[in-house]
């Protein structure tokens, strides 16, 4: 008699969990066999909406070199010039751009080479390399005649 009792008790509870418990069974393997390369947890953190972008590397120089000095615009170069990127598509679709930590150019007399780190687009963005190599061509301004 307690048995029974035990059994038929909040049944209609019983009934419901074990409703719920088989959803989830089949909702689980139907997910686990759509990416059989990755774990439930890679799928939920990496949404179909996440795209990759190549995104170019712009110096962000402050300041000016000091005077008598000039910095030659045509000669800077960045390596890499771009950045592969992943993140959601609504940040990557007005991205054109990753900026450089900002670079104060009232420190430099002469050419040097730099390796800087990129400001960060946001926490859901993904980048491959952190730092980057900024060729910084200064010319002493020599006065002709002189």
């Amino acid at each position: 008699m307690k048995i029974k009792k035990i059994l038929l008790n909040n049944i209609g509870l019983k009934v419901l969990a074990l409703v719920l418990a088989l959803v989830t069974w089949f909702y689980i393997g139907e997910i686990t066999e759509e990416g059989t390369n990755q774990t439930i947890v890679q799928r939920f953190r990496s949404p179909s909406y996440f795209v990759s972008k190549k995104l170019s590397i712009q110096p962000n120089f402050v300041g000016e070199v000091p005077p008598g000095y000039m910095l030659i615009q045509d000669d800077i170069k960045v390596d890499p010039e771009y950045m592969v990127v992943l993140g959601p598509e609504t940040i990557l679709s007005k991205k054109e751009f990753i900026y450089t930590k900002p670079i104060d150019l009232s420190e430099y007399t002469k050419t040097k080479t730099l390796d800087v780190g990129l400001e960060r687009i946001s926490h859901e963005i993904r980048i491959q390399k952190t730092d980057v190599s900024i060729f910084i061509p200064v010319k002493k301004i020599t006065e002709k005649g002189k």
